[in-house]
């Protein structure tokens, strides 16, 4: 009795997950989606170090103030993502070199930085952050990891081989 609760329990969560991943990769290809695992607390409280967040593509034109933006600066190798305090409109004659048209200047500052960020971002587009869970991006790089990829193996093994484990029949138990 008690392996067909564990066999009801498997098959759940199995489908539950084949159905998640079904629904990101639809997110992926038809809007867009990407994750961001925050490796950093600058923008904590709201998103904490080792959160995983979901962002989506935007506009420049359409980046607001209080927007919690990816971006990627020129030079940098890792992407940097910060709430917006200040956006300026393509074709400021105002700041130098002036910023073209279809773009927009992004002063942005982290939730727990004291300072704005000390470059403003000129960018077309960016990725603005929907959603976050806090610690998920902690377990998403664990499980990247050489030893989280030797555990989901283990895993699988030990799933596969008590799936096609004999079973008593009733006669013998």
């Amino acid at each position: 009795m008690a392996r067909r609760g564990f066999a009801i329990l498997g098959t759940t969560a199995i489908v539950a997950a084949v159905v998640a991943l079904a629904a990101w990769g639809v997110l992926t290809i038809t809007a867009g989606a990407t994750l961001v695992v925050f490796r950093t607390g600058s923008m904590a409280p709201a998103i904490p170090q080792g959160a995983l967040a979901v962002s989506f593509p935007v506009a420049a034109e359409e980046i607001q103030v209080g927007d919690v933006v990816t971006v990627q600066r020129p030079g940098e190798d890792l992407p940097v993502s910060h709430r917006v305090i200040e956006v300026r409109a393509g074709s400021d004659a105002t700041v130098s070199p002036p910023i073209p048209r279809n773009a927009r200047e992004l002063v942005m500052q982290g939730d727990a930085n004291a300072q704005p960020d000390m470059r403003p971002a000129v960018v077309r587009d960016a990725r603005r952050v929907v959603w976050s869970a806090p610690g998920a991006g902690t377990a998403l790089m664990m499980l990247q990891s050489p030893i989280g990829l030797g555990g989901m193996v283990v895993g699988a093994g030990a799933l596969t081989t008590w799936a096609f484990w004999p079973r008593r029949s009733g006669a013998e138990a």
